[in-house]
């Protein structure tokens, strides 16, 4: 007996399965490897998964709820069938059409991806590290990454070295690192099933023979440009003591951490600096900003502040002998070294 046209459409046609169905999280089987999945029923066709030998969680979203659910990169691709109460099963293939293994899965809970249930098992171990060996000119180091944790490491020996990578070392590992990684990635999970944390570098921003400055940036996730925060960090090469170039002209940075700071400025340089600039219509005089970038090289000083796109920013270059009436004794007696390239 032949079977109505529209009933033969409807049994080709792929289960549709909406995100709101899958919501929670899920445990079970792809093929042979045991895994745990998550899917965000209130935020949209996302979710994620891992493998329990890797604890790697891979991102998963889904176009349209006719099609399937692609990895993050389209490096596998799953349908799933309807659920039936707590139980789902589907297929993975790692191409489209290609050879497929079972998907065999058990709800855990109906919470979102953010939940202790998919998460613990993540903290439960250290974050993955990852070292990239650098160089800055003729200079070598390399970065340690670990979570919310960057570390720079200048490649040498002695004593000045040692004391730099130390300092360097107690910048990049502060107590809410982790916690902060751990809390940003949950969220991201939440809603969108990435793994999306703070985008943090940390690299030389000058280095002479005798002085390094090494530039902390973080852009946090979760809060656009004005998420982004940098600082500058110098040392003495020869003595690998920190130096904080403002006491050069009778100041001190106030680090609130080492991607922010600000700084009052000394009152004899600011008169000077007054002296030196004009002020644009409309826009603060430079010596009214509390936040600056002070950095160095042979030639002498350059001093900006941050910018904001409202056309009123300002990057100067101040050489030493110009500086020299309002430098420091401690500055004046810097200057033959600052020199030295």
């Amino acid at each position: 007996m032949l079977k109505p046209l529209a009933v033969l459409a409807l049994a080709c046609a792929p289960l549709l399965v909406s995100a709101a169905d899958l919501a929670g999280v899920w445990k079970g089987t792809l093929g042979k490897s045991s895994i745990t999945a998550c899917f965000n029923g209130a935020h949209g066709a996302n979710g994620s998964y891992y493998y329990q030998r890797t604890l790697t969680p891979i991102q998963l979203t889904q176009a349209n709820a006719s099609e399937p659910w692609a990895e993050e990169g389209n490096t596998g691709f799953w349908q799933l069938d309807e659920p039936q109460g707590d139980t789902l099963t589907g297929t993975w293939s790692k191409t489209l059409g290609g050879k497929s293994l079972a998907l065999a899965l058990k709800r855990a809970d109906s919470d979102s991806c953010a939940s202790d249930t998919y998460n613990n098992p993540l903290e439960a171990v250290p974050p993955a590290v990852t070292v990239e060996k650098k160089t800055f000119g003729e200079h070598a180091y390399h970065v340690k990454t670990q979570g919310g944790q960057v570390t720079l490491k200048l490649e040498g020996d002695g004593p000045a070295i040692e004391k730099i990578n130390r300092d360097l070392a107690r910048l990049a590992i502060s107590p809410e690192g982790q916690a902060d990684f751990y809390r940003e990635r949950r969220n991201a999970l939440d809603q969108s099933g990435s793994t999306s944390t703070s985008e943090i570098t940390v690299e030389p921003f000058y280095w002479s023979s005798q002085w390094i400055t090494v530039r902390f940036y973080r852009w946090t996730a979760g809060y656009g440009r004005g998420g982004i925060s940098w600082g500058l960090h110098s040392w003495n090469l020869q003595t690998g003591d920190s130096v904080d170039p403002w006491t050069w002209l009778g100041g001190r940075e106030e680090w609130d951490s080492p991607y922010s700071g600000q700084i009052k400025l000394p009152s004899a340089f600011s008169r000077w600096l007054a002296k030196q600039t004009t002020t644009d219509e409309g826009c603060p005089a430079i010596n009214r900003y509390s936040s600056f970038d002070l950095s160095f090289n042979t030639q002498g000083l350059q001093l900006s502040t941050p910018a904001t796109g409202d056309g009123c920013d300002n990057d100067l270059s101040f050489t030493w002998e110009q500086l020299e009436p309002v430098l420091t004794a401690q500055g004046k007696a810097a200057v033959p070294s600052l020199k030295l390239p």
